[in-house]
């Protein structure tokens, strides 16, 4: 009956923050809480690449400048020709990438 009570006012509380109720299920869930936002490397600003994990702003500037200087990449893969990226980072990076 607690557990009952407690859940409304939580849901409660969170209808009044604007948040949606999906939410709540994700914080009881660690995994679920897990948002994996997919950037487009080709279209992405240097702004939008610092979102990524170990991306700061020289980075992320070094990557819009070669996809300027060399056209699009044809694969994720090909950040690796970027300086400071390397396997490693690719590999943290690779699931939140894409190239269409």
């Amino acid at each position: 009956m607690k557990r009952c009570l407690l859940m409304m006012v939580l849901l409660a509380v969170v209808s009044m923050a604007g948040l949606a109720p999906v939410y709540v299920a994700a914080a009881e869930n660690p995994v679920a809480s897990t948002v994996i936002e997919t950037i487009r490397l080709n279209q992405a600003t240097a702004e939008e690449l610092q979102k990524l994990p170990g991306v700061g702003p020289a980075l992320s500037e070094r990557i819009v400048l070669y996809r300027t200087e060399h056209g699009p990449f044809t694969s994720v893969d090909q950040l690796t020709e970027v300086n400071g990226v390397g396997q490693a980072k690719l590999a943290k990076l690779k699931s939140q990438l894409t190239v269409d």
